[in-house]
């Protein structure tokens, strides 16, 4: 994969929060794609963090990476919300933990278990409303109002509303990414 596909993966997958619109975002890499996706991400890390943009890594297996791009203020402020520190506690997060501590707790969440199904609280972790996550989790993703960037239960006017704002946003930022815009200068500091 080129720097340019790779940056282009980046922008479809993460522009709202880039931009700062967004607390955090996860990309799926599949590793066969990359000579070296450790180097790839490297290269990045330094000027995402200029930008404030931190970079987690909740899986890692021989052939793909789970990779979250958070802001850590935007993303703390997101978890500290009573109704999702409810549904967290639910998952042996607790209040008092740390945003790193509940990273960790995720990453431990995500590994792979026999018999055990993904975390659905990751939705959380990228900014879901707690009600769509909580309705998620008990009506098995069935039985919801409309689907966009997640699956919605409740207000599906505004969830309608901010899935428009998330694709005009992606969509200006791979437009000026394209036009040759470096990635450095698309980036935002919030």
């Amino acid at each position: 994969m080129t720097t340019a596909d790779f940056e282009e993966l980046l922008a479809r997958q993460c522009a709202p929060t880039f931009i700062g619109l967004k607390a955090a975002s996860l990309v799926a890499f599949q590793k066969d794609r990359f000579d070296d996706l450790d180097a790839q991400l490297a290269n990045y890390e330094l000027c995402f963090a200029c930008h404030g943009i931190s970079v987690f890594r909740l899986l890692d297996e021989e052939g793909r990476a789970l990779v979250l791009f958070y802001r850590a203020d935007a993303l703390d402020a997101v978890l500290r919300r009573r109704e999702a520190r409810m549904l967290l506690r639910r998952y042996g997060y607790r209040p008092s933990d740390s945003l790193a501590a509940m990273l960790e707790r995720l990453r431990q969440r995500v590994q792979p278990k026999p018999g055990e199904g993904f975390p659905h609280e990751i939705g959380l972790f990228l900014g879901y409303p707690p009600h769509d996550v909580r309705g998620f989790i008990e009506h098995k993703g069935r039985g919801f109002l409309c689907c966009g960037f997640w699956k919605v239960y409740a207000d599906a006017d505004a969830s309608r509303a901010l899935f428009k704002r998330y694709a005009d946003c992606t969509a200006r930022f791979c437009t000026r990414l394209a036009s040759g815009v470096p990635m450095a200068e698309l980036l935002q500091a919030v």
